[in-house]
């Protein structure tokens, strides 16, 4: 019999972090949503110094990294990695690093999930299936949701992005992300204001669900609320399904 394909999630580390940093932040989350998805964690290409909350408590995960290209003074350029016209910008980097962990063919990213500067990541690839679809474009993945928790800043913009702005000027700026997604929001987070103006900016109102803990930059940890979570992302796959 054939096994059947898995429904996998592809997941981005914030700022200063790492996969596996992101991976012990997620594994209530993850066990929970075991029989049904598999979280597949990415490294970013830059290293940098750790990042907030990281420290004392990840001290020995090291090498902490940026999904942002740092200039000389490990300052996070805007779009560091947001843009070039080698079609080496950064989500066409995150859409290799997901062709690189397929197991097979059959394997299906349905998802992403982004937590902090993963955010912007994991939006930019929601954003540039969009534009593929709309400059017709053939694309070997089909991302049906996004969970974009306690992040700020816009998506990292893509090479499509830029073509389908050339081609279309009366398109509106920002173009709105129309997906699912599940914003995760921390009422103690000091990335609150910038999580909200993100949602409210980048993402279509009617397509965007927010769930606010009362937590400080974090993942959930009460079984509660990471069930909640759980049934949310559920429920935001199988709107598309």
């Amino acid at each position: 019999m054939a096994s059947v394909p898995k429904q996998r999630i592809a997941c981005f580390h914030g700022g200063g972090s790492n996969g596996q940093i992101l991976e012990v932040q997620c594994a209530r989350l993850q066990n929970v949503l075991r029989s049904e998805f598999e979280f597949v964690y990415f490294d970013a290409p830059f290293k940098r110094s750790a990042g907030p909350g990281i420290l004392p408590i990840f001290a020995d995960y090291g090498p902490f990294r940026s999904w942002l290209k740092p200039d000389g003074d490990e300052t996070e350029l805007l779009y560091g990695s947001g843009f070039d016209t080698t079609g080496a910008d950064g989500i066409d980097r995150a859409w290799s690093l997901m062709r690189e962990r397929r197991k097979t063919a059959r394997d299906e990213w349905v998802g992403v999930l982004g937590f902090s500067q993963g955010t912007r990541i994991a939006s930019g690839l929601l954003l540039d299936q969009q534009h593929r679809k709309e400059l017709g474009q053939s694309h070997d993945f089909d991302l049906k949701f996004g969970v974009i928790c306690m992040g700020s800043g816009a998506p990292i913009k893509s090479e499509a992005g830029h073509v389908a702005k050339s081609m279309n000027a009366s398109l509106p700026d920002p173009i709105l992300i129309q997906s699912p997604t599940i914003h995760l929001h921390g009422l103690k987070d000091v990335n609150l204001p910038g999580g909200r103006l993100q949602m409210a900016q980048y993402f279509e109102p009617s397509s965007a669900t927010l769930y606010e803990i009362d937590y400080h930059h974090a993942m959930p940890w009460v079984q509660k609320e990471i069930e909640y979570l759980a049934d949310l992302i559920k429920e935001a796959y199988k709107s598309r399904t």
